[in-house]
């Protein structure tokens, strides 16, 4: 049916139309040469450095982009020995994986909840205390990213990176539900952005 495969290819390619759009990045002086800035890292590891010492676990959609500079390592070099780090990933990255210390890739779609899930289950995993979404961009796979949240625990955060830059966490960001979530939408305006939600307790 068309509107199945209309949604296929949104799901699988960016909304180009929004994208060209609903853009800030005309709008301030940042050439976009470094994707994951410094900003974004010291940013994402004061949140996740918020719940490292009761973190269990990490889901990590999109991995290790940036190499040594990714958001990857923020979570790698700074968490503890005893907390599982997940990352899902369209493309191998087998080359981080260590049984003793806890970490693990999957070379999968990120829609694919229920067996990314059974993974994490046959691993002793059953929900995450930080979840990094930096999968595909467009609005349809941010919601569907966002279903993950079903998993995190009471005290779990959630960022998402591309807040400045792309329409699917541009306009999430704007659109959660603040009765529900704390909402951190942006702290690096300056560049692709980064932001962060959690739980109202």
């Amino acid at each position: 049916m068309k509107w199945q495969q209309d949604l296929v290819r949104d799901i699988r390619y960016h909304d180009e139309e929004l994208d060209n759009h609903d853009s800030i990045m005309d709008d301030i002086e940042y050439d976009g040469s470094i994707e994951f800035t410094d900003c974004n890292r010291s940013s994402l590891l004061e949140y996740f450095l918020k719940v490292r010492d009761n973190c269990k676990s990490i889901l990590e959609i999109g991995v290790c982009r940036n190499a040594n500079d990714s958001s990857t390592y923020v979570f790698l070099n700074n968490k503890l020995d005893t907390t599982t780090y997940i990352g899902i990933d369209l493309n191998s990255k087998k080359f981080l994986n260590n049984d003793s210390k806890k970490i693990y890739t999957l070379k999968a779609n990120s829609s694919d909840i229920v067996r990314n899930m059974e993974f994490c289950n046959s691993i002793g995993v059953y929900e995450f205390d930080f979840i990094f979404i930096d999968g595909w961009h467009s609005v349809n796979q941010v919601l569907i990213d966002w279903e993950y949240s079903r998993y995190l625990s009471k005290h779990g955060i959630i960022g998402f990176h591309d807040t400045s830059a792309h329409p699917g966490p541009k306009r999430f960001m704007s659109a959660i539900d603040r009765t529900k979530w704390n909402v951190e939408q942006n702290t690096c305006p300056m560049d692709f952005g980064i932001g962060f939600v959690w739980q109202r307790s």
